[in-house]
Parts: structure tokens; sequence; C-alpha cells
């Protein structure tokens, strides 16, 4: 096995008083040397590194260089000749930071100020964009660099698809797991860049779009959407209910009234955690537990709603995020059955949508909060209604998780009992699940569905009773196999009728 592959970093003070950072290490048995500049727009490497940044991608480099797949890269001056000073036109990356500006703004687009999430994810696909084209001004780009563009992304992704194919371990900026660029997102990037260069018509610095030429053109395959059936959906759900840590029923225990073990097994019927626990009885942690495991009583995982989580997504047609920035403070289930909610919704005129909630649904939220009462998390107005184990906002990605690890237990359930495990579910699975119960339960009346879920026009809503149509229309094939089937049995029953013998 080969040795790991070493490097050095070095940080440099210069003259003007931005940092550069001295990258070397040994590639294919050569010495190789990168600077990056904290300087914005550097034509060699583009610009704007810090030292956090620049150690990551050194920590890439190295990972590259052990898969031995790492290729010495080009600086974006260098990757057309055409690139030349202007004083009449705007470089791209400058450009660039002026689109997004006045998208953040609202004076670009038709919606107004984008949200913080729309803003992180632009500055994402531009970082592609401005790190290939850097200072190139604006009226420079032409066909020939797009397409070096749109070939710098797929050999990217293929680069990175091999290393890790090959062990590497590859970070993103932020130090997490890097994932090689899809063709989805590819089209991303060169979508926006495209809507960067309107602009720059607009604004008057050329007459053209270059990417928007048939060259430019990626089509993605239209990804397979699914939902869950009724039964499968209750199925998930009651996975999702049994995950969750059950409290101690303490008409079960006969223990002296005051001792240690009585007042732990109250405190955990009530929902506290150890912790809390031996705070209360004045024990330590340790005490508590030996008790708890004493007394068979589950001190392993911690409650966090993983049902109230699944309901939300699959019976109020809620996104992940929305579920995640829920206070406890918008939910309205005072009278159960006019139980509703409010979410922030930059997509409706008022920018809040109404979300009616079932009785059921009313009532399982109402337990889920006497729940994180007791448990000692904030059930305030301005609290989380499904908070993380810390009391603050749970991450998609954990949604995420609940609901994969409680679409896996009713698989395995399902399976068990000879039916068909679940499709592949995730939060959006469920909110498609939403969308069809909503359109057969309301008589197909999509302009609810959409008021309902959020939906700006109704291609999602669409979609789903398309897919309902067609489960109808499969459905004829068994309707016609029943009408022949009774016709058999009523001829089955008629009397045979004597013919005469001939003669």
């Amino acid at each position: 096995m080969p040795r790991p592959a070493t490097g050095s970093f070095e940080p440099r003070k210069l003259t003007d008083g931005t940092e550069a950072f001295h990258l070397r290490f040994t590639a294919d048995g050569e010495r190789e040397s990168l600077v990056l500049h904290e300087a914005p727009s550097c034509p060699c490497c583009g610009g704007g590194w810090d030292e956090q940044r620049a150690r990551i991608y050194l920590m890439n480099c190295l990972a590259k260089v052990q898969a031995g797949v790492w290729v010495k890269p080009t600086s974006p001056a260098a990757m057309s000749s055409a690139q030349a000073e202007s004083d009449e036109c705007p470089p791209y990356d400058e450009f660039c930071e002026w689109w997004l500006d006045q998208k953040i703004a609202g004076v670009l687009g038709e919606t107004g100020p984008i949200s913080e999430n729309t803003q992180r994810d632009y500055r994402w696909r531009l970082g592609y964009s401005e790190a290939f084209f850097g200072t190139t001004p604006v009226d420079e780009i032409d066909r020939r660099m797009e397409l070096n563009f749109k070939a710098s992304l797929f050999k990217r992704a293929k680069e990175d698809r091999e290393a890790i194919e090959k062990g590497a371990d590859l970070r993103d900026h932020r130090g997490r797991r890097l994932f090689p660029l899809s063709v989805a997102s590819i089209k991303k990037i060169i979508d926006t860049h495209a809507a960067v260069l309107d602009e720059a018509i607009e604004e008057e610095h050329r007459s053209d779009n270059p990417a928007r030429s048939k060259r430019m053109r990626i089509r993605v395959p239209k990804p397979k959407r699914t939902f869950l059936e009724m039964d499968e959906l209750a199925a998930l759900l009651e996975a999702a209910s049994d995950q969750e840590v059950s409290l101690p029923n303490t008409s079960n225990f006969d223990l002296p009234p005051g001792s240690i073990s009585d007042r732990v097994m109250r405190l955990a019927a009530a929902g506290r955690r150890p912790q809390q626990i031996a705070h209360e009885v004045a024990r330590s942690k340790a005490t508590v537990t030996y008790h708890l495991r004493k007394l068979n009583i589950d001190v392993g995982r911690v409650y966090v709603g993983r049902r109230v989580v699944c309901e939300l997504l699959g019976r109020a047609g809620l996104r992940a995020s929305e579920v995640c920035d829920l206070r406890i403070g918008r939910v309205r289930i005072h009278d159960p059955e006019g139980a509703r909610l409010s979410v922030l919704d930059a997509k409706t005129e008022a920018g809040e949508r109404i979300v009616k909630l079932s009785p059921d649904v009313a009532e399982l939220i109402i337990e889920h909060i006497d729940r994180l009462r007791r448990a000692g998390h904030p059930a305030g107005p301005d609290a989380f209604l499904v908070p993380n184990a810390r009391g603050g906002r749970m991450s998609r990605q954990r949604v995420g998780a609940i609901v994969g690890e409680a679409a896996k237990a009713a698989s395995e359930r399902l399976q068990a009992k000879g039916l068909q495990a679940l499709v592949k579910t995730t939060p959006h699975t469920l909110r498609r699940t939403y969308i069809s119960i909503a359109l057969l339960a309301n008589n197909f009346d999509v302009k609810w569905v959409m008021d309902q879920v959020g939906h700006a026009d109704s291609t999602m809503t669409m979609d789903v009773y398309a897919q309902l149509q067609q489960r109808a229309e499969r459905e004829h094939g068994a309707n016609v196999d029943r009408l022949v089937r009774k016709a058999r049995e009523q001829l089955a029953g008629l009397p045979s009728i004597a013919r005469p013998i001939a003669a």
C-alpha cells in the first residue's frame, strides 16, 4: 500500500496587506507548487481564498494524488487567449456580484427579493463560472470559451467521481464530504451563468448570449417521482411511532414510595432524560443509569417526534425545510375541527401559507407538545415544533434520515407479510403522497390542493393527478376480468337442456 501523500502549507503576507497561501506537494514524482491569493479577482487562481479554504484545497489535492487522478489546474487567465483587459466592460466576476446584489434587492426577477437559501444556492452556482471566467470582460466571452466551460464542468465531475471510487476522501470548502457534480447540477450552473449574460445584454455590455446556444443545452432525464399508497403510508407512520422511545407506565412498577428507584421511574415516565433526572434526585448520572437499566427502562434514545415529522410531511404536505422552521406559535390547535398552521412561503402573495390540519393530526401535535414540555424542551410560542436534541432547529438532513429509517422499518414489516417493500422514500415522496390523498379526498379539487401545499403553478399537482389517473386506468383491466368472471359463474349456474338425438 503506497504511503499517504504529504504536502506543506505556508501563508505569506504580501505588501498590499493580503495573504498568499503557498502549497507544495509531490505528484507523479514531481514537486508541485501552487499559490492561492486572498486578493479578489486574481488572474492566476481566481482569488478570494482564505486559510481554511486553502488548507481544504491542499487536502483535496493530496487525496487526488493518493488516488492517482490529480491533474495540474489551469489558471482562468490561460483558458482562452481572448481574455484581455477592458476599461469599458466590467469583468465577469464583478458583474456576477452586481447581478446577485440586484437579485437580493429584488430589482431583477419577478418574485421580489430572494431568500437566504436562494442566495446560498446562487452563490454556489456562480462560484463555478466565476472561477472559470474570472476577470474576463463580459463582452469577450465567446462560444469557444462557453464550450470550454461546459467541458470543464463535466471533466471535474468525472475526476471527482473517479477519485472517490478509488477511495479519495474529498471535501468541499466547508469541510463537508464532497459529491461529484450531477448532470442536473451542471445544468443549473450553466443556466444561472446564462441568466447573468442575459442581464449583460440588458445592460448593453454585449448583443448576444453564447451560453444560450444549442451546444450549451443539457437534457436532464426526468426523475421518476413516486408516492406511497395509503396502506404504505400507514405502515410508515406506525414504524415511525414504534421507533420513538416510549415512556414507562408507572402502573407496571411496584416500588417503595419515595425510594430512589421510584423517583427515577416517575421522572422517566414524565419524559425526563438521565441528566435531568440526576439533577432532580441529586445523584450522579451513573447512579440514575444503573436504576434505569435495573428497571429495564430504555435510556439510550431521546424523544425527537419522529411520528410528528412524518405526519406533517405525509398528512399535511409540508416541505422538509418548512417542518424544520415551524414554530409552536404558528400552530392553531385549540379547535380540532378548524386546526391549522401557518408557514412562511415566498411563493404566496402574502408571504404566508395557511395549511389546514385534520383532527387526527391536530390531536397528535397536542400530544407531541405535551411530551416536549414534560421532557424539559422549550414549548413556548417561539420554540421549534420539532427541535433537535439541544432544542434548536432540526436540519433537513435529519428529517430525511428520520423518514428513511421509518421507511426501512416499514419495508421490513411489509416484506415479512409477503408484501412489496416501499419505493425509495424521501420527505418529498411523503409530500407527493399527501397531494395524492388530498386530490382523492376532495374530488380532485386541484386549486384547493395547490393552495394547501403552496404550489405557484399546477405542474407538480397535475403530475400527481396524471399518476392517479394511470392507476385508475390500471384498474380497468381488473374490472373487465371481474365482469367476465361473473358472467362465467352465471353461465355455470344455468341448468343443462337435453337435446334430441338425431335419427
